[in-house]
């Protein structure tokens, strides 16, 4: 028994030496992995350094941003109300010319809501750590639509990866809106089935409520990882995997259900970059967005379509050539394969109807 013990130690001994050769790292690699850790340091404190002028600046530039403010809010006394009077939904127009927000703001949150949006400003969660997240604050006027003043959302991220820059989002924490009586535009009203028949039953007509797309639902949305989504979010996280899927076919991973901590990461990146958007374009450059100086150029965009039409244009062409020769050619005879025997179509492929999203409570943060 004790030789056999020996024998199985031996081998376990054997295995880690093993091992340990697979991860011993060549000299060299070592010696450049130290300058390059070197290297890193100063980065870090160049980044300090920067951070520090980000911040002096930035407290320079916001007497500015408040003259802005100071602006867009004067009154002339005439006309309604709104949350920049002197240019009537200023920062709706700013929105939508935004591509990050072209498939967020919805035709019922603009003009009537987005008008009373008064101001547009951001902020670090810590001061001397920009990696560490970042604040929004939506100014609002006093409207018909909601109780707030302000609406605020804050992003908490870490570098994940310090060799290459990579952001991870740690969550993103939002301002609960309180909706007046019947003016909540984040749902509306359907009619619900009445069961049984007779015109008294007709007659009973009943309605509900139910989630519908909108920028004070999907960017007012707490998220943070492993949560539970709610219905709503998950078929928008859901049509984002659509919007990814190659042209003229389907992902490959379609045929599989995606699992709910991949949906939850995708939204939360969405989220992200539409705040990164926010903070680094429409804060600082609102009326160039207003005016749509800063928009992307897409002529490039034109382009590729105009010649891809040209070419849908000619493969046409190229078709009725080829019908005109096919109804030229003489019919085959008897059962022979001549050249007037026609090739049978293939079948096109059927689209799966997709399957709507099961109902599932959201759950809360437990963070919160």
């Amino acid at each position: 028994m004790g030789l056999v013990k020996k024998d199985e130690q031996k081998k376990v001994d054997e295995k880690k030496e093993e091992v340990k050769e697979v991860k011993e790292e060549p000299e060299i690699v070592k010696r450049l992995k130290e300058t390059e850790d070197k290297y890193l340091k100063l980065e870090k404190e160049m980044e300090k350094k920067i951070q520090q002028l980000v911040v002096e600046y930035t407290a320079k530039q916001q007497p500015l941003l408040d003259e802005r403010k100071k602006m867009l809010c004067v009154e002339d006394g005439a006309g309604e109300k709104t949350g920049t009077p002197a240019l009537t939904g200023f920062w709706c127009k700013a929105l939508q010319n935004h591509p990050a927000f072209n498939d967020l703001v919805r035709e019922w949150d603009e003009p009537d809501v987005l008008q009373y949006l008064q101001d547009m400003q951001h902020s670090f969660v810590d001061p001397e750590d920009s990696d560490k997240g970042f604040n929004l604050k939506l100014t609002f006027a006093e409207n018909p639509y909601f109780t707030n003043s302000t609406l605020e959302k804050e992003y908490k991220t870490e570098i994940e990866n310090p060799y290459c820059g990579e952001q991870k989002v740690l969550g993103i924490k939002c301002t609960q809106i309180v909706w007046k009586q019947g003016k909540d535009v984040t749902v509306q009203a359907v009619a619900k089935k009445v069961k049984g028949g007779g015109a008294k039953k007709a007659k009973q007509k009943k309605e509900k409520e139910e989630a519908r797309p909108s920028f004070f639902r999907d960017f007012f949305r707490d998220l943070y990882p492993k949560m539970e989504l709610s219905p709503d979010a998950k078929e928008m996280a859901m049509s984002m995997q659509e919007d990814e899927a190659p042209y003229g076919g389907e992902d490959e991973d379609d045929d599989e259900e995606k699992d709910e901590e991949t949906l939850v990461g995708q939204l939360m990146q969405f989220d992200f970059e539409a705040g990164a958007a926010v903070k680094d374009d429409l804060v600082p450059r609102a009326i160039r967005w207003y005016t749509g100086e800063a928009c992307p150029d897409d002529d490039d965009d034109d382009d590729d379509e105009e010649g891809d039409e040209e070419e849908d244009d000619d493969d046409e062409d190229d078709d009725d050539d080829e019908d005109s020769e096919d109804d030229s050619a003489p019919k085959g005879k008897g059962k022979g394969k001549g050249k007037g025997v026609a090739k049978k179509k293939g079948k096109s492929p059927e689209l799966k109807a997709k399957e709507a999203p099961k109902e599932e409570a959201s759950s809360s943060d437990p963070s919160a």
